[in-house]
Protein backbone atom coordinates (compact mmCIF):
# COMPACT_ATOMS: atom_id res chain seq x y z
CA UNK A 1 0.00 0.00 0.00
CA UNK A 2 1.79 4.27 0.85
CA UNK A 3 5.23 7.14 4.22
CA UNK A 4 2.65 7.06 1.95
CA UNK A 5 3.84 4.74 -1.33
CA UNK A 6 7.00 3.79 0.33
CA UNK A 7 5.74 2.49 3.56
CA UNK A 8 2.81 1.19 2.60
CA UNK A 9 4.81 -0.81 -0.68
CA UNK A 10 6.94 -1.65 2.23
CA UNK A 11 4.45 -3.44 4.33
CA UNK A 12 3.18 -5.15 1.11
CA UNK A 13 6.71 -6.51 0.12
CA UNK A 14 6.57 -7.62 3.49
CA UNK A 15 3.68 -9.60 3.56
CA UNK A 16 4.03 -11.13 0.22
CA UNK A 17 7.55 -12.32 1.67
CA UNK A 18 5.80 -13.78 4.82
CA UNK A 19 3.65 -16.17 2.43
CA UNK A 20 5.63 -16.84 -0.16
CA UNK A 21 5.82 -20.42 1.35
CA UNK A 22 2.49 -20.78 2.51
CA UNK A 23 1.82 -23.79 -0.15
CA UNK A 24 4.36 -26.04 1.12
CA UNK A 25 4.91 -25.37 4.41
CA UNK A 26 0.72 -27.18 5.30
CA UNK A 27 2.23 -30.37 3.49
CA UNK A 28 4.28 -31.01 6.64
CA UNK A 29 1.00 -30.69 9.17
CA UNK A 30 0.48 -33.97 11.59
CA UNK A 31 -2.37 -35.96 11.39
CA UNK A 32 -5.54 -34.38 12.37
CA UNK A 33 -7.89 -37.35 12.80
CA UNK A 34 -7.44 -39.93 15.35
CA UNK A 35 -9.18 -42.88 17.53
CA UNK A 36 -11.59 -44.72 15.73
CA UNK A 37 -14.65 -43.46 13.88
CA UNK A 38 -17.85 -43.83 15.95
CA UNK A 39 -20.96 -43.83 13.93
CA UNK A 40 -23.64 -40.67 14.32
CA UNK A 41 -27.20 -41.30 14.32
CA UNK A 42 -27.89 -42.32 10.71
CA UNK A 43 -25.03 -44.60 10.94
CA UNK A 44 -22.21 -43.00 8.80
CA UNK A 45 -19.06 -43.60 10.49
CA UNK A 46 -16.77 -40.28 11.42
CA UNK A 47 -13.63 -39.59 12.51
CA UNK A 48 -13.22 -38.95 15.96
CA UNK A 49 -11.43 -35.56 15.58
CA UNK A 50 -10.43 -32.39 17.78
CA UNK A 51 -10.28 -29.53 15.19
CA UNK A 52 -8.64 -25.96 15.55
CA UNK A 53 -11.05 -22.79 14.17
CA UNK A 54 -9.18 -20.10 14.22
CA UNK A 55 -11.06 -16.46 13.02
CA UNK A 56 -10.48 -12.64 13.18
CA UNK A 57 -13.88 -11.22 14.52
CA UNK A 58 -14.69 -10.70 18.66
CA UNK A 59 -17.08 -13.07 19.89
CA UNK A 60 -20.29 -11.00 18.12
CA UNK A 61 -18.66 -10.56 14.98
CA UNK A 62 -20.09 -12.41 11.65
CA UNK A 63 -17.08 -14.46 11.07
CA UNK A 64 -17.06 -15.86 14.75
CA UNK A 65 -20.84 -16.10 15.26
CA UNK A 66 -21.10 -18.36 11.80
CA UNK A 67 -17.86 -20.35 13.24
CA UNK A 68 -19.62 -20.97 16.38
CA UNK A 69 -22.93 -22.55 14.60
CA UNK A 70 -20.87 -24.26 12.78
CA UNK A 71 -18.67 -26.30 15.68
CA UNK A 72 -22.47 -27.31 16.68
CA UNK A 73 -24.19 -28.34 13.53
CA UNK A 74 -20.73 -30.41 12.73
CA UNK A 75 -20.83 -32.17 16.23
CA UNK A 76 -24.44 -32.79 16.44
CA UNK A 77 -24.26 -34.21 12.88
CA UNK A 78 -21.71 -36.88 13.52
CA UNK A 79 -22.63 -37.61 17.04
CA UNK A 80 -20.16 -36.02 19.22
CA UNK A 81 -16.92 -37.75 16.79
CA UNK A 82 -16.04 -34.37 15.26
CA UNK A 83 -15.36 -31.24 17.80
CA UNK A 84 -14.14 -28.05 16.88
CA UNK A 85 -12.72 -25.40 19.08
CA UNK A 86 -13.44 -21.99 18.02
CA UNK A 87 -10.66 -19.36 18.29
CA UNK A 88 -11.79 -15.68 17.83
CA UNK A 89 -9.87 -12.42 17.48
CA UNK A 90 -6.79 -13.92 16.29
CA UNK A 91 -5.89 -14.95 19.93
CA UNK A 92 -3.53 -18.01 18.61
CA UNK A 93 -1.82 -15.35 16.40
CA UNK A 94 -1.60 -12.76 19.24
CA UNK A 95 -4.51 -10.76 17.31
CA UNK A 96 -1.98 -10.28 14.34
CA UNK A 97 -4.34 -11.09 11.10
CA UNK A 98 -1.17 -12.01 8.88
CA UNK A 99 -0.59 -14.27 11.59
CA UNK A 100 -3.14 -15.91 11.79
CA UNK A 101 -3.34 -16.88 8.18
CA UNK A 102 0.37 -18.04 8.28
CA UNK A 103 -0.88 -20.85 11.00
CA UNK A 104 -3.44 -21.86 8.86
CA UNK A 105 -0.47 -22.29 5.85
CA UNK A 106 1.83 -24.38 8.25
CA UNK A 107 -1.25 -26.22 9.84
CA UNK A 108 -0.79 -24.87 13.50
CA UNK A 109 -4.27 -24.55 13.02
CA UNK A 110 -6.93 -26.85 10.63
CA UNK A 111 -9.78 -24.22 9.51
CA UNK A 112 -9.68 -21.11 9.07
CA UNK A 113 -12.09 -17.65 8.61
CA UNK A 114 -10.43 -14.44 7.24
CA UNK A 115 -11.51 -11.80 5.16
CA UNK A 116 -10.82 -11.30 1.16
CA UNK A 117 -8.16 -8.20 2.28
CA UNK A 118 -6.81 -11.05 4.20
CA UNK A 119 -6.88 -13.98 2.16
CA UNK A 120 -6.09 -11.96 -1.06
CA UNK A 121 -2.77 -11.78 0.54
CA UNK A 122 -1.87 -15.38 -0.66
CA UNK A 123 -2.82 -13.84 -4.53
CA UNK A 124 -4.34 -10.59 -5.19
CA UNK A 125 -6.25 -12.28 -7.86
CA UNK A 126 -8.90 -12.87 -5.18
CA UNK A 127 -9.52 -9.55 -4.43
CA UNK A 128 -11.67 -9.14 -7.80
CA UNK A 129 -15.01 -9.46 -5.33
CA UNK A 130 -14.22 -5.86 -3.68
CA UNK A 131 -14.69 -4.20 -7.09
CA UNK A 132 -16.55 -0.82 -6.25
CA UNK A 133 -20.43 -1.80 -6.51
CA UNK A 134 -20.32 -5.14 -7.99
CA UNK A 135 -22.71 -6.63 -6.54
CA UNK A 136 -26.85 -5.23 -6.52
CA UNK A 137 -27.74 -7.09 -2.97
CA UNK A 138 -26.64 -9.82 -0.82
CA UNK A 139 -27.76 -12.65 -2.65
CA UNK A 140 -26.00 -12.19 -5.58
CA UNK A 141 -23.10 -12.19 -3.39
CA UNK A 142 -23.88 -15.35 -2.05
CA UNK A 143 -24.52 -16.95 -5.08
CA UNK A 144 -20.86 -15.96 -6.48
CA UNK A 145 -19.10 -17.43 -3.25
CA UNK A 146 -20.96 -20.41 -3.48
CA UNK A 147 -21.14 -20.57 -7.06
CA UNK A 148 -18.64 -20.09 -10.03
CA UNK A 149 -17.06 -17.37 -7.79
CA UNK A 150 -16.11 -19.77 -5.18
CA UNK A 151 -14.90 -22.30 -7.55
CA UNK A 152 -12.35 -19.67 -8.76
CA UNK A 153 -11.32 -19.17 -5.12
CA UNK A 154 -10.53 -22.86 -4.52
CA UNK A 155 -8.85 -23.11 -7.52
CA UNK A 156 -6.21 -20.17 -6.51
CA UNK A 157 -6.34 -21.07 -3.01
CA UNK A 158 -5.42 -25.06 -3.73
CA UNK A 159 -2.06 -24.02 -5.06
CA UNK A 160 -1.65 -22.60 -2.01
CA UNK A 161 -2.46 -25.62 0.18
CA UNK A 162 -5.89 -24.58 1.08
CA UNK A 163 -8.89 -25.80 0.39
CA UNK A 164 -11.43 -23.57 -0.08
CA UNK A 165 -15.46 -24.26 2.08
CA UNK A 166 -17.44 -21.21 1.80
CA UNK A 167 -17.68 -17.62 2.68
CA UNK A 168 -20.52 -15.65 5.38
CA UNK A 169 -21.14 -11.70 4.65
CA UNK A 170 -18.45 -9.75 6.43
CA UNK A 171 -21.15 -7.10 4.57
CA UNK A 172 -20.97 -4.11 1.95
CA UNK A 173 -19.52 -1.38 3.57
CA UNK A 174 -19.85 2.15 4.70
CA UNK A 175 -17.83 4.44 5.52
CA UNK A 176 -16.98 6.05 9.10
CA UNK A 177 -15.77 9.38 10.27
CA UNK A 178 -14.98 11.21 13.35
CA UNK A 179 -14.79 14.48 11.87
CA UNK A 180 -17.93 15.17 9.31
CA UNK A 181 -20.38 13.24 7.25
CA UNK A 182 -18.87 12.07 3.80
CA UNK A 183 -21.68 12.53 1.31
CA UNK A 184 -19.34 13.25 -1.51
CA UNK A 185 -16.29 12.10 -2.96
CA UNK A 186 -14.99 15.54 -1.89
CA UNK A 187 -15.74 14.59 1.73
CA UNK A 188 -12.60 12.07 1.72
CA UNK A 189 -9.98 14.67 0.47
CA UNK A 190 -7.23 14.84 3.17
CA UNK A 191 -8.71 12.66 5.66
CA UNK A 192 -6.36 9.63 7.17
CA UNK A 193 -8.92 6.49 6.48
CA UNK A 194 -7.76 2.98 7.71
CA UNK A 195 -7.53 0.07 5.15
CA UNK A 196 -7.21 -3.11 6.61
CA UNK A 197 -4.27 -3.80 3.37
CA UNK A 198 -4.23 -4.52 -0.21
CA UNK A 199 -3.33 -2.37 -3.31
CA UNK A 200 -6.29 -1.71 -4.16
CA UNK A 201 -8.20 -0.24 -1.28
CA UNK A 202 -5.49 1.94 -1.13
CA UNK A 203 -5.76 3.27 -4.78
CA UNK A 204 -9.20 3.63 -4.12
CA UNK A 205 -9.02 5.98 -0.97
CA UNK A 206 -5.94 7.78 -2.51
CA UNK A 207 -8.54 8.65 -5.91
CA UNK A 208 -10.43 10.48 -3.95
CA UNK A 209 -7.84 12.64 -1.71
CA UNK A 210 -7.51 10.62 1.56
CA UNK A 211 -4.71 9.26 2.79
CA UNK A 212 -5.25 5.34 3.26
CA UNK A 213 -3.77 3.74 6.50
CA UNK A 214 -2.47 0.35 6.76
CA UNK A 215 -3.78 -0.92 10.30
CA UNK A 216 -4.19 -4.38 11.51
CA UNK A 217 -7.90 -4.58 13.24
CA UNK A 218 -6.95 -4.79 16.59
CA UNK A 219 -5.50 -1.17 17.10
CA UNK A 220 -8.38 0.63 14.77
CA UNK A 221 -10.82 1.48 17.87
CA UNK A 222 -7.55 3.06 19.74
CA UNK A 223 -6.48 4.72 16.82
CA UNK A 224 -10.07 6.12 15.82
CA UNK A 225 -10.37 7.12 19.47
CA UNK A 226 -7.52 8.72 19.89
CA UNK A 227 -7.60 10.59 16.11
CA UNK A 228 -4.41 8.76 15.06
CA UNK A 229 -6.93 8.05 12.11
CA UNK A 230 -9.86 9.88 11.37
CA UNK A 231 -12.06 6.74 10.03
CA UNK A 232 -12.20 3.47 8.16
CA UNK A 233 -15.03 1.32 6.16
CA UNK A 234 -16.54 -1.98 7.35
CA UNK A 235 -19.56 -3.62 7.75
CA UNK A 236 -22.48 -2.16 9.85
CA UNK A 237 -22.39 -6.11 12.13
CA UNK A 238 -18.36 -5.52 12.05
CA UNK A 239 -18.97 -1.51 13.56
CA UNK A 240 -21.06 -2.90 15.88
CA UNK A 241 -19.26 -5.82 17.11
CA UNK A 242 -16.31 -3.48 17.38
CA UNK A 243 -18.14 -0.53 19.08
CA UNK A 244 -16.70 1.85 16.66
CA UNK A 245 -20.42 3.64 16.28
CA UNK A 246 -18.97 4.83 20.10
CA UNK A 247 -15.92 6.88 18.47
CA UNK A 248 -17.14 7.86 15.09
CA UNK A 249 -20.45 10.52 14.94
CA UNK A 250 -20.41 9.59 10.76
CA UNK A 251 -21.59 6.86 9.38
CA UNK A 252 -22.36 6.64 5.40
CA UNK A 253 -23.98 3.73 4.29
CA UNK A 254 -22.05 3.99 0.80
CA UNK A 255 -22.34 -0.18 -0.32
CA UNK A 256 -18.98 0.76 -1.63
CA UNK A 257 -17.52 -2.38 -1.71
CA UNK A 258 -18.76 -6.54 -0.85
CA UNK A 259 -16.60 -8.32 1.77
CA UNK A 260 -16.68 -11.64 2.46
CA UNK A 261 -15.75 -14.23 5.38
CA UNK A 262 -13.93 -16.76 3.36
CA UNK A 263 -14.40 -20.12 5.20
CA UNK A 264 -11.22 -22.47 4.56
CA UNK A 265 -8.97 -25.66 5.40
CA UNK A 266 -5.46 -26.44 5.34
CA UNK A 267 -5.35 -29.33 2.55
CA UNK A 268 -2.91 -31.29 3.97
CA UNK A 269 -4.97 -31.35 7.57
CA UNK A 270 -8.23 -31.90 5.59
CA UNK A 271 -7.31 -34.85 3.51
CA UNK A 272 -5.75 -36.89 6.33
CA UNK A 273 -10.16 -36.73 7.22
CA UNK A 274 -11.97 -39.54 6.22
CA UNK A 275 -14.22 -38.60 2.87
CA UNK A 276 -17.44 -39.08 4.95
CA UNK A 277 -15.99 -36.92 7.65
CA UNK A 278 -14.76 -34.11 4.63
CA UNK A 279 -18.39 -34.43 3.24
CA UNK A 280 -19.71 -33.58 6.71
CA UNK A 281 -17.62 -30.90 7.13
CA UNK A 282 -18.74 -29.32 3.32
CA UNK A 283 -22.42 -29.63 4.31
CA UNK A 284 -22.26 -27.87 7.71
CA UNK A 285 -20.28 -24.88 6.74
CA UNK A 286 -22.57 -24.61 3.81
CA UNK A 287 -25.53 -24.33 5.95
CA UNK A 288 -23.93 -22.22 9.24
CA UNK A 289 -22.80 -19.82 6.25
CA UNK A 290 -25.93 -19.65 4.31
CA UNK A 291 -28.37 -19.00 8.21
CA UNK A 292 -25.76 -17.14 9.65
CA UNK A 293 -25.94 -14.39 6.13
CA UNK A 294 -29.67 -14.82 6.51
CA UNK A 295 -29.55 -13.04 9.97
CA UNK A 296 -26.61 -10.44 9.36
CA UNK A 297 -29.18 -9.39 6.88
CA UNK A 298 -32.29 -9.33 8.66
CA UNK A 299 -29.95 -7.71 11.54
CA UNK A 300 -28.71 -4.32 9.51
CA UNK A 301 -32.13 -2.12 10.03
CA UNK A 302 -32.31 -2.62 13.76
CA UNK A 303 -28.19 -1.86 13.50
CA UNK A 304 -29.11 1.34 11.70
CA UNK A 305 -31.81 2.15 14.22
CA UNK A 306 -29.30 1.58 17.33
CA UNK A 307 -26.65 3.87 16.26
CA UNK A 308 -29.21 6.51 15.86
CA UNK A 309 -31.17 6.21 18.91
CA UNK A 310 -28.58 4.68 21.36
CA UNK A 311 -25.40 6.28 20.13
CA UNK A 312 -26.27 9.05 18.65
CA UNK A 313 -24.41 8.77 15.34
CA UNK A 314 -25.69 10.66 11.79
CA UNK A 315 -26.52 8.34 9.24
CA UNK A 316 -26.36 9.15 5.53
CA UNK A 317 -27.59 6.71 2.57
CA UNK A 318 -25.98 7.56 -0.73
CA UNK A 319 -28.35 8.38 -3.02
CA UNK A 320 -28.20 7.09 -6.60
CA UNK A 321 -27.17 10.13 -7.74
CA UNK A 322 -24.26 10.32 -4.91
CA UNK A 323 -22.96 6.55 -5.87
CA UNK A 324 -22.49 7.87 -9.58
CA UNK A 325 -20.56 10.82 -8.71
CA UNK A 326 -18.16 8.36 -6.19
CA UNK A 327 -18.20 6.07 -9.19
CA UNK A 328 -16.93 8.36 -11.68
CA UNK A 329 -14.23 9.10 -9.71
CA UNK A 330 -12.70 4.94 -9.21
CA UNK A 331 -14.16 3.80 -12.72
CA UNK A 332 -10.62 4.27 -14.19
CA UNK A 333 -8.97 2.59 -11.16
CA UNK A 334 -11.89 -0.41 -11.53
CA UNK A 335 -11.15 -0.66 -15.70
CA UNK A 336 -7.50 -0.59 -14.60
CA UNK A 337 -7.50 -3.53 -11.58
CA UNK A 338 -10.20 -5.79 -14.11
CA UNK A 339 -7.04 -6.02 -15.59
CA UNK A 340 -5.00 -6.81 -13.06
CA UNK A 341 -6.74 -9.62 -11.58
CA UNK A 342 -7.43 -11.15 -14.98
CA UNK A 343 -10.33 -12.86 -17.41
CA UNK A 344 -11.04 -15.96 -15.30
CA UNK A 345 -11.41 -13.86 -11.25
CA UNK A 346 -13.53 -11.50 -13.62
CA UNK A 347 -15.60 -13.96 -15.51
CA UNK A 348 -16.07 -16.23 -12.09
CA UNK A 349 -17.40 -13.21 -10.20
CA UNK A 350 -19.67 -11.47 -13.29
CA UNK A 351 -17.35 -8.58 -13.46
CA UNK A 352 -18.67 -6.44 -16.76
Amino acid sequence: MKQKIFALAMASAMIVSLFAGCGGSSSQAAPAASGEAPAASGGTQYDKVTLKLSCNGTDIANDTRMAKLFAEKVKEKSGGAVTVNVFPNDQLASGNMSKGLELLCDGTVDLDIHSTSIIANLDNRMMVSTLPWLFKDYQAAEDAFFGKGGEFLNTVLSEKGLTYLGAVHNGFKAMTCGKHAIKAPEDLKGLKIRIPGGDFFSAFYTAFGASPQAMSWGEVFTALQQGTIDGHDNSLSTINSANVQEVQKYITISNHTYEAFTFTANTAKFEKLSAETQALIRECVEEACKEMNQQIVADEAGLKDKFINENGCELYELTEDDVAKFKAVVQPLIDQYKEVYGADACTAFGVQ
